[in-house]
């Protein structure tokens, strides 16, 4: 309930939807997303540095050690997120969306989010910065009722959690597929396929949501002859929409990154598509163009030395450690 019921854009119709979400559309235009590109790059770059001290011949977990920190750092550091503040907001946001929690827990991991989040608004209001949350609390200041406390909570608490999760699944997912389809990373790797069709790709086939509870009609529709009455639950499945034959053809269930494609659910779509779609794409594209050409000889570690576990969740899809053997480490980029 923590995460279906949030006061948030992501759960907000109509007027107060584009009210909303016209408070954050400018943080994330194309101009000001390509501004921010050399600091991921940078980001990129010194992670890659590190790995590249890892001994080859010991896996890492790819997930934790590199997709982890990227979106994390980008997101966090956008909103205004202390750094202290930072790996709990992270952790308990996981949490908040695991299938294996007792009620006690749910009601507990709501409580210690909220808590966590009036600590992030006091201390931005107390120390503003050049950051999206000081930039909300300056509105509210200068006299713009227009953002509640509530809501204010739940754009950050949706940022955050789509802002890293997201993130962080699609990096995994496309490595795990780049790395299960040899000749299509060779591919990649020679520059014959872009970057953004592997991470087009991935959010078709294994993007980084499978479904998303709840929505509801705010009216009576009719799809394929089904009547779907107003305020009933649904829960949109975005991975049998990525693999449906009649939209993506008869092998809709192959990895493909020469696919032509035919559009994805993987970023939304109408007034919901995804706010921060320019810098997904943007993290992504570098983050995978930058680990496969630094370790050119990465490879799964030995399939009887780990087991493939979904993230249990009903929202995040992705698995919870991805142990690859770097192998040699290639020069750095140029700077």
């Amino acid at each position: 309930m923590g995460f279906v019921a949030t006061d948030s854009v992501i759960n907000a119709h109509g007027a107060d939807h584009r009210r909303l979400r016209g408070l954050v559309d400018q943080a994330l235009t194309p101009a000001r997303v390509e501004a921010m590109r050399p600091g991921v790059e940078r980001l990129v770059d010194g992670l890659l540095d590190q790995l590249a001290t890892r001994p080859e011949d010991r896996p890492v977990d790819f997930r934790k050690a590199f997709a982890y920190p990227i979106p994390t750092t980008v997101i966090s550091d956008l909103l205004g997120v202390p750094q202290r503040k930072r790996r709990l907001l992270h952790v308990l946001t996981g949490m908040q969306t695991r299938t294996n929690n007792t009620p006690e827990q749910v009601q507990e991991i709501d409580g210690q989010i909220e808590a966590l989040l009036r600590e992030i608004v006091a201390e931005r209001r107390d120390v503003p910065r050049d950051d999206l949350i000081s930039v909300l609390l300056t509105a509210r200041r200068d006299g713009d009722d227009r953002l509640t406390d509530s809501e204010l909570h739940g754009m950050i608490l949706l940022m955050f959690f789509a802002g890293h999760q997201s993130v962080i699944n699609v990096l995994v997912n496309a490595c795990h597929a780049l790395l299960t389809h040899p000749e299509q990373l060779a591919s990649a790797r020679a520059g014959e396929v872009p970057w953004s069709a592997v991470v087009e790709e991935t959010m078709r086939w294994n993007g980084a949501v499978n479904q998303f509870p709840m929505r509801y009609p705010t009216e009576d529709v009719v799809i394929a002859g089904q009547t779907i009455h107003r305020g009933e639950a649904i829960l949109a499945s975005f991975g049998s929409a990525g693999r449906d034959p009649e939209h993506h053809g008869p092998d809709a269930d192959l990895f493909d990154i020469r696919r032509r494609q035919a559009g994805h659910l993987g970023f939304g779509h109408g007034p919901h598509f995804c706010i921060g779609i320019h810098l997904a794409r943007l993290q992504l594209e570098t983050a995978l163009a930058g680990f496969f050409t630094r370790f050119p000889d990465a490879r799964l570690a030995p399939a009887d030395t780990w087991t493939v576990r979904p993230v249990p969740s009903f929202v995040s899809n992705s698995v919870e450690a991805l142990p690859v053997l770097l192998g040699p480490a290639a020069g750095p980029r140029p700077r």
